[in-house]
């Protein structure tokens, strides 16, 4: 009873808003993100990684501005 209703709400809900298709890549998840807020998180993940490659304290702390 419960899997024939839930597979008719399922079925109504798809019949209603449709299907969307993401996008496959290093962002998972992000497909529906607009275009600047996945600029922003390119550029947030470029400045990570130059932190993380800091060798010496003064460069982290460079690196954190």
């Amino acid at each position: 009873m419960w899997e024939e209703m839930a597979e008719r709400i399922r079925r109504l809900a798809k019949e209603v808003l449709g299907v969307s298709k993401c996008e496959s890549g290093r962002m998972e998840g992000a497909w529906w993100w607009a275009e600047e807020v996945k600029e922003k998180v390119k550029v947030k993940h470029e400045k990570y990684i130059v932190l993380v490659g800091s060798k010496t304290y003064k460069e982290k702390e460079g690196n954190k501005v």
